[in-house]
């Protein structure tokens, strides 16, 4: 199998992931695990969200301002297949605070740093690309836990009967 076949295989795992961020957002306070060095952190979903179907060429929603998350017409999105496809999201580690757009390519994109402390240039450019590497470590780490949940039998069993719940209840009750 060449990396394109397997690229196309596996396209589906960034809609699902970008999904799952949402509903364990709302299931846990926005608060995960990071693991290890990482530790505790919070994930936020901001004020930009687009879903999408997971078929080609299919239209796609955007929704902007306020807690497009928590919309009724976001739910009702997801309620109709579609799946998380973009999101601006926040990341909250003790007094640090990054901004940033996931989508579901796995890319990032209008990456904000938390305020730098360094005054000399050097020092200023080592400072953002350490707390780069930071964003990557959580992101990471996420990653790895819904990579590792979703190979699991534990993701037939109670993740997704839970998640579903939660897309048809509206959040309510999962």
């Amino acid at each position: 199998m060449d990396i394109i076949d397997l690229i196309n295989r596996t396209s589906f795992l960034g809609p699902e992931f970008l999904t799952w961020l949402w509903y364990r957002s709302e299931l846990q306070s926005g608060v995960f695990e990071g693991g290890g060095e990482v530790g505790p952190f919070e994930l936020w979903f901001d004020d930009r969200l687009t879903v999408a179907a997971p078929t080609v060429n299919a239209q796609e929603n955007l929704f902007k301002g306020g807690h497009p998350a928590s919309s009724l017409e976001a739910r009702t999105a997801l309620r109709l297949g579609k799946m998380a496809d973009e999101a601006k999201l926040r990341i909250v580690r003790a007094s640090q605070d990054w901004g940033f757009v996931l989508r579901a390519d796995l890319t990032t994109a209008s990456v904000k740093l938390p305020a730098v402390l360094s005054r000399d240039d050097d020092d200023l450019f080592y400072e953002r690309m350490a707390l780069i590497e930071q964003l990557d470590v959580m992101l990471k780490a996420l990653l790895r836990q819904f990579l590792v949940l979703r190979t699991s039998p534990e993701w037939e069993q109670s993740e997704l009967p839970s998640l579903r719940i939660w897309v048809e209840t509206g959040g309510e009750s999962a």
